[in-house]
């Protein structure tokens, strides 16, 4: 499929950039909540630093959904996917990555209304909303991304099945 060969390095690359911001942003969550602890105890209380930790959490997680959506690492009850045969079985899985695909853009759309209606800064930050809850327009494209490549992936399944 020429399409799949397209798409399937971006959704590879983007994968890799999540995962490299993911590990980032955990260890900047340490380091932040380390110097929060740190100077509460000695000093004085950072007056950000909960904050920050918040919005990393929330970009963390989400970037997160589209590692664990690309290795399948979600929850799944497929065993009436293991009792059909697999080409039945292939045909379940894109039902599904569609229905997710749906999903995603549906998400998307709303999202990105939020986030162009958003006007209020952040409590400690001088940071305007609409940059803190970006991630989610950001992760449900990405998302759609990876549920294209793996339905494309599991029509080449049932090609193979069939031949």
């Amino acid at each position: 499929m020429a399409l799949k060969k397209i798409l399937s390095p971006v959704s590879d690359a983007l994968d890799k950039v999540c995962s490299v911001a993911i590990v980032i942003m955990l260890g900047l969550m340490v380091v932040i909540t380390a110097a929060q602890i740190i100077c509460r105890t000695f000093f004085t209380s950072l007056s950000w630093s909960d904050e920050v930790t918040r919005y990393l959490l929330i970009w963390s997680t989400f970037l997160g959904a589209t590692c664990v959506y690309r290795h399948s690492g979600n929850i799944a009850i497929t065993f009436i996917q293991d009792l059909v045969p697999k080409k039945l079985g292939a045909v379940m899985r894109i039902a599904v990555h569609a229905i997710c695909c749906f999903l995603f853009a549906v998400l998307l759309v709303f999202s990105v209304k939020y986030c162009g209606k958003l006007v209020k800064t952040a409590t400690a930050l001088p940071i305007k909303m609409k940059y803190i809850y970006l991630c989610i327009p950001i992760s449900m494209g990405i998302l759609m991304l990876h549920a294209l490549v793996m339905a494309l992936g599991e029509v080449e399944t049932m090609k193979e099945v069939k031949g």
